[in-house]
């Protein structure tokens, strides 16, 4: 009688050939999958890729959002323009010594520009006249000097209307300037006229 081993040996053999065999052939089949598959999936590509050029300048179309884009910028300067008006429709009033950073240069040129003009009126000082003048004037933001009013009289008409000439003839002053966001300054100034005792 044989082994056990023995007799059952053939079986064995050709079971385990025939699994190395599926095996092989499932592997086969596995690895050419890839090669079958990169065939179409590399015309996929072509035809993807034509797509993808034909669908990247489909943002052309956003190009023309762009280009509607413009339209609202060319919108936006008109809301500007209304920002602008917004800010052409603020006023503010200051002392002409006011030592506020946001207008302490600007107000030191238009001191300068107004003493450049101002003496002592001859006809008050032939009269001995004296006081002082409180005016508020305002410049507007292109320079221009609005209006010239007396606040508190010196006591001489001829002081008080010498005064606000003297404001008038220094104008034009400079343009406010554009970050202080004034449409209109109003200056409040005190003007003395003393005669040498």
């Amino acid at each position: 009688m044989k082994p056990f081993w023995k007799s059952n040996r053939l079986p064995l053999q050709k079971a385990f050939i025939t699994a190395v065999l599926i095996s092989l052939a499932s592997h086969v089949l596995v690895l050419s999958m890839p090669v079958i598959g990169e065939k179409p999936s590399s015309r996929t590509r072509d035809g993807g890729l034509l797509t993808v050029h034909l669908t990247e300048p489909i943002p052309a179309p956003q190009e023309k959002d762009d280009k509607k884009e413009p339209v609202t910028v060319k919108k936006q300067p008109v809301q500007t323009a209304s920002a602008a008006t917004e800010t052409v429709a603020r006023e503010d009033t200051v002392n002409l010594g006011s030592q506020d950073s946001r207008y302490r240069s600007y107000l030191l040129k238009i001191r300068k520009q107004i003493e450049s003009q101002w003496k002592y009126p001859q006809a008050a000082l032939q009269r001995k006249e004296k006081g002082s003048t409180t005016v508020r004037f305002s410049i507007d933001h292109n320079g221009a000097s609005s209006s010239q009013d007396v606040v508190s009289s010196s006591g001489s008409q001829l002081l008080d209307e010498y005064t606000l000439s003297v404001i008038r003839t220094a104008a034009p002053y400079d343009r406010l300037p554009v970050d202080m966001g004034l449409s209109k300054l109003h200056i409040v100034a005190v003007f003395h006229y003393r005669l040498a005792e």
